[in-house]
């Protein structure tokens, strides 16, 4: 493996939130940013618990082309911002049923992660997303800046 994917890898796999971007339908043709928790497949694929009630959902529902951003911890008081690692998962969420065996380990998967959100299953129409990455960009701090292939996560 790559020392590129052992830097996305190590990243996405310390943190627990980023930021979610979708398509407007609100303000048509603009992003819209909000955060969201997320956790994550064998394959490095983000899994994100949202409701059908949120503005992202209902972007999602028109296009389903994503960004997530994930940051590194920045320490309070940190001088340059532009040092710190980050990583921007380009891909196409889509819904995940509650049945079937494979769907049902990432629900579970999803609330080990998050134990709380497993109540909010029943409510507010919460129901898992699968992000599929189609390319991802990471920036480790200056000069450290690359595109991956989902693929070389998992090889």
């Amino acid at each position: 493996m790559s020392s590129e994917a052992k830097a996305v890898k190590k990243l996405i796999e310390q943190q627990s939130f980023g930021v979610l971007s979708t398509y407007s339908v609100a303000v048509e043709g603009f992003p819209f940013g909000s955060v969201t928790p997320y956790s994550l497949t064998d394959t490095y694929n983000p899994l994100i618990f949202i409701s059908n009630l949120a503005q992202h959902t209902k972007n999602i529902a028109q296009d389903n082309r994503v960004s997530l951003i994930i940051l590194e911890n920045l320490q309070d008081g940190a001088e340059d911002l532009q040092k710190h690692g980050r990583a921007s998962i380009l891909g196409r969420a889509m819904p995940l049923e509650t049945s079937g065996a494979e769907n049902e380990a990432k629900y579970q998967k999803y609330f080990q992660r998050f134990p709380e959100a497993e109540g909010y299953q029943n409510t507010h129409g919460f129901q898992l997303y699968e992000i599929t990455p189609v390319r991802i960009r990471f920036i480790g701090g200056f000069g450290k800046i690359f595109w991956l292939e989902p693929e070389q996560l998992v090889h």
